[in-house]
């Protein structure tokens, strides 16, 4: 409803009027109450978030060069990646996104991340094997001049320490990485076998 009316200094103004529409008295129709909570769940859908536990000397694999990775896995599945600070202790890895299939498959990413660093350090830990030979045949392991001790420690990558002639110690250390150890150890083995008793 409009209304004119002329002011003093002769100019023409608009009057009006505002009704308000008292919103408890209208009944809303089923339709509009469907589509109001759908588009509530829409714009306002809930956070997903899982987390993901691992040491953190593993978070490295995860952050990557300067970020790099941690970027990319947020781009590629649009969700948000926390990772604890250094040296938090028992803190998980919170993956968070409105998609809870795309969270699920970023988990996915950031475990496979996870073992393969896990795998890497394991395969790049120095182990230790001890064996036991006869101190008889200590002499010929070590070789002339120790050339069959050399041709381990070259070919396999490893450590062998033989005692001394003056210990009475039957005990022979190999030293360097799981499967190269294991290696060494089997051929080592088959040059015990191969002397003569």
């Amino acid at each position: 409803m409009t209304s004119s009316f002329k002011s003093n200094s002769g100019e023409r103004r608009d009057r009006r009027t505002v009704t308000k529409v008292d919103q408890k008295s209208r009944p809303v129709a089923p339709w509009v109450s469907r589509m109001r909570e759908q588009w509530v769940s829409e714009t306002v859908s809930e956070t997903v978030s899982e987390t993901v536990k691992a040491a953190n000397c593993l978070f490295g694999a995860v952050v990557g060069p300067g970020g790099s990775t941690v970027k990319e896995i947020q781009d590629k599945y649009n969700i948000r990646v926390r990772i604890p600070r250094k040296g938090s202790k028992d803190e998980p890895i919170v993956v968070e996104g409105k998609n809870k299939t795309k969270v699920k498959e970023a988990v996915l990413h950031i475990r496979s991340l996870i073992d393969q660093e896990e795998r890497r350090q394991v395969n790049n830990t120095p182990v230790t094997q001890i064996i036991y030979i006869p101190k008889a045949l200590h002499g010929k392991i070590i070789g002339l001049q120790g050339q069959n001790i050399r041709y381990f420690t070259q070919t396999f990558k490893i450590h062998i320490t033989v005692p001394k002639k003056t210990e009475k110690s039957n005990q022979i250390t190999i030293t360097g990485l799981a499967d190269r150890v294991e290696e060494g150890v089997g051929s080592l083995l088959s040059l015990v076998n191969s002397f003569p008793q």
